[in-house]
């Protein structure tokens, strides 16, 4: 669900002085007017007095200061903000996250969308960004490096090749205060590991988990902890080692192809991370990019089974193929082979979607037509811009050409609003018709829309010292009895706890069960959740499920998902899993643990959950206690 992945995304009118920044970083107020120092290094302006960050728009170059604080360990960032994930970070910088998004949206950088990985993994996009690293050595020498030859990959030993995109990060607002936090603030600043929270991170696939890192510090090409240095961000040109597959849109003419496309979709297919941009890719690009229209096809079947970073480079070379076939336009068989992929049962849904991006930029005229059919779309993306039509359509419904409003307006417009909120399955659309159908007069709640559980049992704190007790299983994970009373955490002058179940309706208008007022505000502690679902019939389901905790899931006694990341982001739809549901009662566990991180936005202790269909649909058949008894 594409809901899942769009968190509230940083704006500059949320914080109006950093908006500010933008205008001077681009030249069009004076620095005078947030006092900053004269500008440094030359030609730039620095953004704020307090923070090491500098921009010349006019380049397109950011600089930021910072210094060394790690050569040895594992490595989730390649930098961080100061005071933040130091010990796996090389490079920790005097700067917020938030202004460097700013400076970056001041050289014309565009923030693109996080790593996804339920129900299927999707790499960041984003403005490709490199970074020069500039120190001066123990004899005075100035020194340069890209952050890339830092770091180093723990199975070949080589330089990382992958590039950094803009990803943007994500705001997050304080339930208690009101106040928003720009997620990337935390430490994510950086990132080698792919988190839903990057301000820049790398599109592949890379674990969070400390026992399966892909990368390490290049220790021999990295100066001594506590070295100064500038790191010097700007867009990346296409053709860089490690970064995308030139286009050409982007002004670089192709070379003539020398390889026939069979050879070259081979060769694209087997583009691996570390190999980089290796002369026999970029020649396999350019047979893709010069390939005709009724070729298509067949790279969209590679597509179709591609990894992430070889789908960087199809998708590429067909959008630089597109470019040249604008030229002479598309022949109408052309154009159907491209419909016969649209409507593809075999294809993934990732070439569909391409082959859909490419039919409307060479025919928009067909745009609406085909949406009309796309509304129950098994890809979230095809079926989202449908629901949108509808939704646009909705709202002009009744209108007659002249200005004037038909006296059946309403009921027009309400009639098609029903239809949009019975396809809509991303959040921003279920609320759009919801409220459109609410001023209308159609009540609406969205936790029965989208099956959201409201009724629980909780219990807890249990003890989660050390992160202790994400792996020590408590008596629920064995057995669930409404009537029991279990050893819990002890209080804070070390008396025993006794912990019985306690009844917990969410009236959150999204179903979320916040444990700080259910059980107890305590850090360092473990909260489970049960709930019991009915169904009609035995049944395949997906579980949905956020938190900013670390997690584990359980349906009828089966662990279905378990998430040991702590406050990572929190939107809809965070984590996926499937799971089956027996005909009658069901039982859903949910433990949540919190830990003890001293930040105002990680007292957040919580999760919401809803039950649906493999496209995020309301399961009708499949009800929850709505009050526990």
């Amino acid at each position: 669900m594409v809901s899942a992945y769009r968190p509230v995304p940083f704006r500059p009118s949320v914080f109006p002085d950093v908006f500010f920044c933008v205008l001077i970083a681009a030249g069009l107020l004076p620095s005078a007017i947030v006092r900053a120092e004269p500008a440094e290094p030359p030609h730039a302006r620095r953004m704020t007095p307090d923070q090491e960050v500098w921009v010349d728009a006019s380049a397109g170059r950011v600089y930021v200061g910072g210094r060394v604080v790690l050569r040895e360990g594992v490595l989730e960032m390649f930098a961080c903000p100061a005071q933040t994930k130091e010990h796996e970070s090389i490079v920790a910088v005097d700067a917020k996250g938030f202004l460097l998004h700013t400076s970056l949206l001041a050289i014309g950088a565009e923030p693109g969308t996080p790593v996804r990985f339920e129900p299927h993994y999707k790499p960041p996009t984003g403005t490709p960004i490199a970074i020069q690293i500039e120190w001066t050595d123990a004899d005075g020498v100035a020194q340069t490096a890209r952050a890339q030859d830092w770091i180093r990959h723990i199975d070949t030993g080589e330089a990382m090749e992958l590039p950094f995109v803009f990803v943007g990060s994500s705001l997050w607002t304080d339930p208690q205060t009101g106040q928003q936090h720009y997620l990337a603030d935390a430490g994510d600043l950086v990132c080698v590991s792919n988190f839903g929270t990057a301000l820049l991170d790398v599109p592949a696939a890379s674990t969070q988990s400390n026992e399966e890192l892909l990368f390490e510090p290049f220790t021999e090409r990295i100066p001594p902890v506590g070295t100064p240095v500038r790191l010097i961000f700007s867009i990346a040109p296409v053709n860089e080692p490690g970064g995308e597959a030139p286009t050409t849109k982007t002004g670089i003419v192709a070379s003539p192809a020398t390889t026939s496309i069979d050879e070259a979709l081979a060769k694209l297919a087997g583009a691996a991370v570390g190999t980089g941009s290796t002369p026999a890719l970029r020649e396999a690009w350019q047979a893709v990019a010069q390939s005709e229209p009724a070729a298509w096809p067949n790279v969209l079947q590679t597509l179709s089974d591609a990894s992430p970073l070889a789908a960087n480079w199809l998708r590429s070379a067909l959008a630089a193929a597109s470019e040249t076939a604008k030229q002479t336009g598309l022949k109408d068989q052309e154009a159907e082979l491209l419909r016969q992929s649209i409507r593809s049962t075999e294809l993934s849904n990732l070439s569909r979607r391409t082959a859909y991006e490419l039919l409307i930029e060479h025919r928009p005229d067909e745009r609406e037509t085909l949406l009309e059919t796309l509304a129950d779309d098994r890809d979230e993306e095809l079926r989202y811009d449908a629901v949108q039509l509808l939704l646009e359509r909705a709202a002009e419904a009744g209108d007659e050409p002249n200005g004037t409003k038909s006296t059946n307006r309403e009921a027009a417009r309400a009639a098609l609003y029903r239809v949009a909120l019975s396809k809509a399955r991303v959040l921003d659309q279920v609320e759009a018709a919801a409220a459109a159908l609410e001023d209308l007069g159609e009540k609406q709640t969205l936790t029965d829309i989208m099956g959201f559980v409201t009724a629980w049992r909780l219990i807890g704190p249990f003890d989660n010292t050390a992160g202790a007790g994400f792996s020590h299983a408590e008596a629920p994970e064995k057995s669930l009895s409404a009537d029991v009373s279990l050893v819990g955490k002890p209080l804070a002058d070390g008396k025993s706890r006794t912990l019985t179940w306690s009844s917990y309706t969410s009236r959150d208008r999204l179903g979320e069960v916040d444990l700080n007022t259910g059980l107890a505000a305590e850090q360092s502690s473990v909260g489970y959740a049960w709930a019991t679902l009915t169904s009609d019939t035995d049944r395949d389901i997906e579980v949905r499920y956020t938190s900013r905790n670390a997690t584990k899931v359980w349906v009828n006694g089966d662990l279905i998902a378990e998430n040991e990341i702590y406050h990572d982001g929190s939107a809809v739809d965070q984590y996926r899993a499937q799971a089956k549901l027996n005909a009658g009662a069901n039982n859903v566990l949910i433990k949540v643990c919190q830990n003890n991180q001293p930040e105002p936005w990680a007292k957040a202790w919580g999760f919401q959950l809803r039950v649906c269909d493999a496209t995020g649909g309301r399961i009708e058949g499949v009800t929850a206690l709505q009050e526990n008894p």
